[in-house]
C-alpha cells in the first residue's frame, strides 16, 4: 500500500504513497534504533526487520545498514511474499 525509506536518525529519504512520510520516518528511527539495542539485550545480536500482521494490514521495518524500510502491506496475507522479497537480495535474486 505505502512505503516510506529514511534512516536510523530519523532522516526522511522517499515515499511511495505516503503523504506523511516524513513524521513516519522519525518515528520508525527511533523504533529500529529501540530495536537494535533490545536485540543487543536480548542476547540476539542485531536485528534487522520487524513484522506485524493484523487482520487486514502489516507493517514491515526493514533495516539495512544506516537505512530504514518502512512498509505498510494491504491485505495483511500479503506479508509472506513481501518478507521474501525483501530477503531475495541478500540471497542474490534480484
Amino acid at each position: 500500500k505505502s512505503a516510506v525509506l529514511g534512516d536510523l536518525t530519523g532522516g526522511f529519504h522517499d515515499a511511495l504513497r505516503e503523504q506523511d512520510g516524513e513524521t513516519i520516518a522519525a518515528v520508525m528511527g527511533f523504533v529500529a534504533s529501540a530495536m537494535a539495542e533490545a536485540g543487543g539485550h536480548l542476547g540476539l545480536g542485531v536485528l534487522s526487520r520487524i513484522s506485524i500482521s493484523g487482520e487486514v494490514r502489516a507493517c514491515i521495518v526493514n533495516v539495512w545498514g544506516s537505512s530504514v524500510l518502512t512498509a505498510f502491506i494491504e491485505p495483511a496475507k500479503a506479508l509472506a511474499v513481501v518478507e521474501k522479497l525483501l530477503d531475495a537480495p541478500a540471497q542474490g535474486k534480484v
